[in-house]
């Protein structure tokens, strides 16, 4: 099995937000901490992070949770 995702910016800032520039670089960060921190085997790319090599059992009900 194979996941890819990727982080786009959509909506408006929310009240108070620092930046107005739709940067998604603090949202790109955690979510590759969370896949790394995983220790499930991945790349990340410039346009999605792929997380590889998943079979039924513990590696693919750590990535459903």
């Amino acid at each position: 099995m194979l996941i890819a995702f990727s982080v786009a910016p959509s909506g408006t800032p929310s009240a108070g937000a620092e930046r107005t520039d739709a940067s998604v670089h603090d949202a790109v960060a955690a979510a590759v901490r969370v896949v790394r921190e995983s220790g499930l085997p991945h790349r990340t790319t410039s346009m999605f992070t792929n997380i590889d090599h998943l079979r039924h059992g513990s590696a693919s009900d750590r990535v459903a949770a």
